[in-house]
């Protein structure tokens, strides 16, 4: 090298040997930005061109930042650049090679330290972005990095964390907090920057909390409330937004379930009650009224009528043509939207009945309407003498064993009877499981009495709740309940009116209610029962795996340590010997994750028969 000169910098070219050819052009925009705010702080190194100009070889990267400040026109195309001219018997290659081997990147500690010592010196957020060619956010992320605990700042500086790690430290400017949280936290937990967010987060709610999506994030700020947001979350489902004023929340959340009441109690209900979560064992003691359907038009009774004529028709044609098939399922539909339309509650079942405004699962309001308290039941009128105890006269007719022989032959003659008509046998099931499936509120009174004797018990979902089996079970109740007579009276009418395919599916939904694949204590593991839901389990390709994943909270905080240890070994094949040391709540959680994800199932859900858990 002998001399440093100034060269326009239209003369410049870039130097054909140069050694990084890769990604030359990455950062350009802030390096660009960086000449045009403090102007070239290191020369260009160059030497002679056979064609009269200079080829660079050391500073490719600032030669195509001065070219983008020229193309935007923030810079003249002969503006003089400082070049040191190398000797022509130079070796331009070494010479590139050194300049970009030896160079030593700033440690990024080092780059939040310098950012923060700029904003300190009074110079805005949006000057510094644009003197360094970098977004505002980019800053502001650097800044936060700079705040992190001077404490856990050494000991990334001497390597003993990761980027990763102060990124979630930054979660919070409390010092104190963030260095009890690292001292606190277990060694196998260190790896994992997420167990830091974890516990500096664990009391907080979130935007993702179903509170802030039913009063929507938008309208808790504008109410006043703050937030602090998590700079590095990578997901956008609302977990690195966190709300500051939990009071403000729920006081919204109240207000907006209030004015859901207020249109509800319009309805006209004796009562409404708004309430933050729904004790199923306090309100399973009120009797459950439904809506019935709105009565049909003369007109609409004519054209329904016709329609299962012609229905009935069409179903008998063994081979139906193609505008048939057409044409049933026309008619099929229209009945279905005469049937299934608009319903009502009776003037007396508002009079004694109310709802329950709540919040659902889904973050939106929730009404369970048709409730009967037990006080304003009506009283049951006194059951009325059977016929065969009363032939009228006020004597006895017939003897009792003579009304029971008598009617055995008429029971007789039903059962014959359906043998012949399977549509309605099929209905009259459906009807005797609705029954006991559907109005629980009538349990106990004449009315949900079945000439079949076909017991059917609803299961209970205790133990799933929150699950996806628990969900679709809910959704469909939810649905089929909207459809069916609110009277008990009016539903065996209503099944014969049924096409067979909403039968079936009507039928599936009350067998399915009576599954009961619960192994008590009391059961045996190889009983009727069990061997039973085994095949069932078979029949239905039941697949475990898309039904149930392990947590912390339904399985291995149930457990005993070794068992949860011996779960992992299962999954990861070898354990650390620090994990026996664990807590039992840490432990959980730390399966949980592992679990996740590899399709792995407790041995009861994998086996056909169930054996109960040994007595505590």
């Amino acid at each position: 090298m002998t001399e440093t000169v100034s060269i326009p910098l239209n003369k410049l070219l870039a130097f054909e040997g140069t050694v990084r050819k890769t990604d030359p052009d990455k950062g350009i925009d802030e390096l660009a930005a960086s000449i045009a705010a403090h102007g070239l702080l290191q020369s260009l190194v160059v030497r002679k061109d056979r064609r009269g100009k200079y080829a660079v070889v050391a500073g490719q990267r600032r030669l195509l930042a001065l070219k983008s400040l020229v193309e935007v026109g923030n810079m003249e195309a002969d503006r003089d650049v400082p070049c040191t001219v190398l000797d022509d018997d130079a070796d331009a290659t070494e010479i590139s090679l050194a300049e970009n081997v030896q160079r030593e990147p700033m440690h990024p500690a080092d780059e939040f330290d310098a950012f923060n010592a700029l904003i300190d010196s009074g110079l805005p957020v949006a000057d510094v972005a644009a003197r360094f060619g970098v977004t505002e956010t980019v800053v502001e992320k650097r800044l936060k990095l700079a705040r992190v605990s001077p404490v856990l700042i050494a000991a990334y500086r001497a390597g003993d964390l990761t980027l990763q790690h102060v990124m979630a430290f930054a979660l919070t400017d409390d010092h104190a907090a963030q260095e009890r949280v690292w001292k606190e936290l277990p060694k196998w937990r260190r790896g994992d920057p997420d167990a830091i967010r974890e516990m500096l987060t664990k009391d907080e709610v979130t935007a993702a909390d179903r509170r802030v999506e039913f009063v929507t994030l938008t309208a808790y700020e504008k109410a006043g409330g703050t937030t602090r947001r998590d700079l590095f979350a990578s997901d956008d489902d609302g977990d690195g937004v966190f709300i500051d004023d939990v009071v403000l929340l729920e006081s919204l959340v109240a207000k907006k379930l209030e004015k859901t009441a207020n249109r509800v109690r319009k309805e006209g209900w004796k009562w409404v009650e708004v309430l933050s979560s729904l004790d199923h064992e306090e309100w399973s003691k009120c009797e459950r009224r439904y809506p019935e359907a709105v009565q049909l038009s003369t007109e609409h009774e004519a054209e329904l009528s016709a329609l299962h004529d012609e229905y009935e028709a069409l179903w008998k044609i063994e081979d139906l043509e193609d505008t048939q098939n057409s044409r049933l399922d026309v008619v099929t539909d229209r009945i279905a939207e005469l049937e299934n339309g608009p319903k009502t509650w009776p003037p007396e079942t508002l009079a004694i009945a109310g709802a329950v405004v709540m919040l659902g699962h889904d973050g939106k309001a929730s009404i369970h309407a048709g409730l009967v308290k037990p006080q304003d039941a009506p009283k049951k009128a006194s059951k009325r003498k059977a016929a065969s105890g009363d032939g009228g006269g006020g004597g006895r007719a017939f003897s009792a064993s003579l009304i029971e022989s008598l009617t055995a032959h008429r029971s007789a003659a039903l059962n014959a009877a359906l043998l012949e008509r399977p549509d309605v046998a099929l209905a009259a099931a459906v009807h005797a499981m609705a029954l006991q499936v559907f109005y629980s509120g009538f349990r106990g009174d004449r009315q949900t009495d079945s000439v079949l004797q076909i017991r059917a018990s609803a299961g209970s979902l205790h133990r799933v709740e929150g699950s996806r089996a628990s969900e679709i079970i809910g959704a469909a109740g939810e649905d089929w309940v909207r459809r069916i007579p609110g009277n008990p009276s009016d539903l065996f009418a209503w099944c014969l009116g049924l096409d067979g395919d909403t039968l079936r599916r009507l039928l599936a939904y009350g067998v399915a209610q009576t599954v009961n694949a619960v192994l008590l204590k009391a059961d045996r593991p190889d009983s009727s029962r069990m061997e039973h839901a085994a095949l069932m389990a078979d029949a239905l390709k039941l697949d475990m795996k898309a039904w149930f994943t392990p947590t912390a909270v339904n399985y291995f905080g149930k457990i005993a340590k070794t068992q949860i240890i011996e779960a992992l070994r299962e999954v990861k094949g070898a354990v650390a010997p620090a994990l026996i040391d664990m807590k039992k709540a840490d432990l959980a959680k730390l399966a949980e994750r592992e679990v996740a994800g590899t399709g792995w199932l407790p041995e009861p859900l994998r086996t056909q028969t169930l054996d109960p858990a040994p007595e505590a």
